[in-house]
């Protein structure tokens, strides 16, 4: 595979397409794999709902982050055994073990265990919004790679103004994540944050994706 076909494919997959028969499409099975299939909703969702489970039954806050480690830490294992790329898993478990430090170090408390995501949905927010305001929206410049058009996709002014819609979609799901648990963070309300977390996860990145792709899908060719 060229460069070009690896960087085509991977912009597919984060866009949640796939082609069929020569046509650009989204289905149940490209979603699926835009969120990581199974095992990524799996991977994103079970380590913060098991810590929040254990700390909510025990008020231990050592036992609920050991638990959290070792499932997030058995993904990275499985994955090394079925020899898929555990780019996710990997960083899914550095995610833990930052969550794990923030939460068991002096002056830590339960409720620490979410802020790396809070960093993260600020991270991405702000890459976004920027890309926006640059006009070189990321959503667009994913589906200029698809087109295999890398550059050229910003003459077109109609699917330039539909990508900044769809990433203003993605900023707007951040900022949304940011609004309803940074709340329950300042008071400390580990259950209600740890179910706004898995809540506010998967579900609403793959609706943003579909979303995306109602925007954008006249604009996008499945011709090279």
């Amino acid at each position: 595979m060229t460069e070009q076909d690896s960087s085509r494919a991977n912009a597919m997959r984060k866009l949640g397409i796939h082609e069929k028969d020569g046509v650009a499409t989204l289905d149940r099975e490209s979603l699926m794999n835009s969120v990581g299939g199974w095992l990524g909703i799996i991977q994103s969702s079970v380590p913060a709902a098991l810590f929040v489970l254990v700390f909510a039954l025990t008020k231990n806050t050592v036992a609920a982050v050991v638990i959290s480690l070792v499932v997030s830490s058995s993904f990275v294992v499985l994955q090394l055994v079925t020899r898929k790329p555990v780019t996710q898993a990997i960083a899914g478990a550095l995610g833990i073990a930052l969550s794990a430090y923030l939460t068991l170090r002096d002056g830590g408390h339960p409720a620490d265990y979410f802020i790396q995501g809070f960093f993260t949905n600020i991270a991405y927010g702000l890459v976004l919004a920027i890309s926006i305001l640059v006009r070189w929206p990321v959503i667009g410049f994913l589906v200029g790679l698809f087109r295999s058009e890398p550059l050229a996709w910003r003459s077109d002014k109609k699917l330039l103004r539909r990508a900044d819609l769809a990433t203003a979609l993605f900023v707007a799901l951040f900022s949304l994540r940011l609004a309803v648990q940074l709340p329950l963070y300042f008071a400390n309300q580990i259950e209600a944050l740890g179910i706004a977390r898995v809540a506010m996860g998967v579900p609403l990145y793959a609706l943003c994706i579909w979303l995306s792709w109602l925007l954008l899908r006249s604009s996008i060719s499945a011709t090279k």
